[in-house]
């Protein structure tokens, strides 16, 4: 039997049907990939074959829980969803504030995995052991504020929402799915796979209760996070969350500029989160359930429907960037604007940001014109912006060509364009310049998902002015310590509390009543790193598609990285490439060797799909 902080039990539903079966799972699964992540890696894994149609019905959705939901932990009021992603094509797992995760556990599952297609929009409502199919045509349509609240209403108190707005009932590839209205599923697509299987939202709602094996040590764990968090004293994560990380990133020459033409944006001090306290803060925070950090501030802002009336813009640094300095933008009200319509529309905002600043920039080259988009589109411009917003969400115009993702747009727009498409693998690049930090590119490069900023920096603060070589290491480190993170579904900002990777090991334990230590976790990390690789392989990717976009290549003008590349040049990043693909035990072209395969434990998994 599994550990008593499991339910050892999935839940599986076809929309199609509108049948549900519930699948036991062995207690080796829990103890070999543990929840989260890692689960939903396995999982995935098993129910896909090579090439199905992430918009297609036989896509997999699978919402995650981890060990510690339920418990008394700290930051832990998170959930995970991992599927094929319509915008890569690859592995996507996707990891959100919220209380679903906790409420599909209280229902009694460890995960849900929802297959096929409604014929008509539908919401998913769980409530304990009852599953209910409503039909959703009164919703569909709506944005993410107007369906939330009319879920929340409509159903038992306490219970979780999660939903997409129009962007993902359209298929954006880049449409995202939204939890508690703050909260969101943020890269890879997650929300089209929703809008492709005319799901409109889920809503859970449990009344299990969890006793871990060790209940102390979790409370013990808690209070000592919680009293290093309330021992900190100007701070400016504690004050503002991500917001007062432009200034930040801005001095190390990682803020996106222009289609990250530069790592330096000269506005940046009009982009100032006291400001925008002043002005526009509500003194609250929009957090996830049991969070001592409360790191998601609301502020109050004009509707950007030009109504007049008053609204909530829950803005993180990484909308900041995208859509503020990547697109020329330093007005702080208008990026709350343009935060709030993604949010609402469901559309990711650093997907968006890269898509509008690729798009700017190929206005200005001349590779755009007027007559293809409908009005001027230069850096700056925040009308053009919203309107452009618009279009990708509804999918009309131009905007059906840039809701497929800059790589798919650059393609089919031509004329040279795919030389200032900025993505890996698809994925648009977030709000850190990797020409700011040495071996940040390598990173970016051979994540699962593509361009990612949570999957382990470098330690390091240099700039790439020298080789990567002896960072690579570090990276690996940060990156496994990641994968515990997402598996625990610990939130990734526990490091600022501090909570140590050993008392997240700690955590675990006390959890689960079972013995792993450094080198179990990090053989468990390398089993999970190795198997979302599998999955990509059996996609098709390999080491040509490890790489970084030309943009970086390209040197910073300006700023405190002026003439930096992502590494000293071409030769050093191949060597990086190398030294990464040698720790993880996979072969020159990225593939893992059977040797590995079989080392993590992972032989069955791979024959039962070759």
């Amino acid at each position: 039997m599994p550990p008593d902080c499991y339910n050892g039990q999935v839940l599986w539903i076809d929309l199609t049907s509108e049948k549900t079966r519930k699948e036991n799972l062995d207690s080796f699964i829990y103890e070999s990939f543990i929840g989260g992540k890692g689960l939903g890696s396995f999982l995935l894994y098993r129910e896909l074959g090579a090439g199905i149609d992430a918009l297609g019905p036989d896509n997999v959705l699978l919402f995650l829980t981890g060990p510690l939901q339920g418990l008394p932990a700290p930051n832990v009021g998170r959930w995970t969803l991992v599927t094929k992603s319509p915008l890569t094509g690859l592995f996507l797992d996707s990891h959100s504030g919220g209380a679903l995760g906790r409420e599909f556990k209280k229902a009694g599952y460890d995960a849900v995995g929802i297959k096929g297609r409604s014929k008509r929009p539908t919401c998913l409502i769980i409530d304990d052991d009852s599953i209910a199919f409503e039909r959703a045509d009164d919703l569909w349509g709506l944005g993410v504020h107007a369906a939330t609240r009319a879920l929340q209403e409509k159903n038992a108190k306490g219970s979780s929402v999660y939903v997409i707005g129009p962007a993902g009932e359209k298929q954006v590839r880049f449409a995202v799915g939204s939890t508690e209205l703050a909260h969101q599923t943020g890269r890879g697509g997650a929300g089209a796979v929703m809008g492709s299987k005319n799901l409109k939202a889920v809503v859970a709602h449990g009344t299990k209760k969890f006793a871990g094996a060790d209940v102390d040590t979790i409370r013990e764990i808690n209070r000592t996070a919680i009293k290093s968090w309330n021992n900190k004293v100007d701070y400016g994560f504690k004050n503002y969350g991500t917001a007062f990380l432009v200034e930040f990133a801005n001095s190390m020459g990682h803020y996106p500029t222009r289609n990250s033409q530069n790592g330096y944006f000269d506005e940046y001090r009009r982009i100032d989160p006291a400001v925008m306290e002043k002005k526009w803060g509500l003194g609250t925070h929009q957090s996830c359930p049991h969070c001592v950090m409360s790191c998601t501030r609301a502020y109050k802002i004009e509707a950007p429907d030009g109504s007049g009336a008053e609204v909530e813009s829950t803005v993180e640094y990484e909308t900041l960037g995208l859509l503020g300095g990547n697109i020329g933008v330093s007005d702080p009200h208008a990026i709350l604007k343009m935060n709030y319509l993604c949010d609402d529309l469901g559309l990711d905002t650093i997907s968006t940001g890269g898509t509008i600043g690729f798009a700017m920039e190929a206005y200005e080259r001349e590779v755009l014109f007027d007559a293809d988009i409908g009005f001027p589109l230069r850096f700056g411009d925040v009308d053009a912006a919203i309107q452009l917003i618009k279009m990708i969400a509804s999918r009309e115009g131009i905007g059906k060509t840039l809701s497929y993702g800059v790589r798919a747009a650059s393609v089919e727009i031509g004329k040279g364009s795919e030389s200032f498409a900025v993505h890996v693998k698809g994925l648009e690049v977030p709000a850190w310049d990797p020409r700011g930090k040495k071996g940040l590119g390598l990173s970016y490069a051979t994540a699962e998902v593509g361009a990612s900023h949570l999957r382990g920096w470098p330690a390091t603060s240099d700039p790439p002015s020298e080789s990567a070589l002896d960072v690579v290491d570090s990276m690996v480190d940060a990156r496994d310590g990641k994968v515990l993170t997402d598996s625990l579904i610990v939130c990734h900002f526990t490091y600022h509390l501090p909570l140590p990777h050993e008392q997240k090991i700690a955590l675990l334990n006390a959890a689960t009543g079972l013995d792993y230590n450094e080198s179990s976790i990090s053989t468990f990390a390398h089993r999970i790193a190795t198997l979302t690789r599998m999955f990509n392989v059996r996609e098709g990717i390999s080491r040509k598609d490890d790489i970084l976009p030309e943009r970086f290549w390209e040197p910073q003008k300006h700023g405190p990285r002026k003439g930096m590349t992502a590494f000293i040049d071409k030769d050093d990043f191949e060597k990086s490439l190398d030294k990464f693909y040698d720790i993880r035990g996979w072969d020159r072209t990225g593939r893992p060797t059977i040797d590995t395969i079989n080392t993590l434990g992972l032989e069955s998994i791979f024959q039962r799909s070759s």
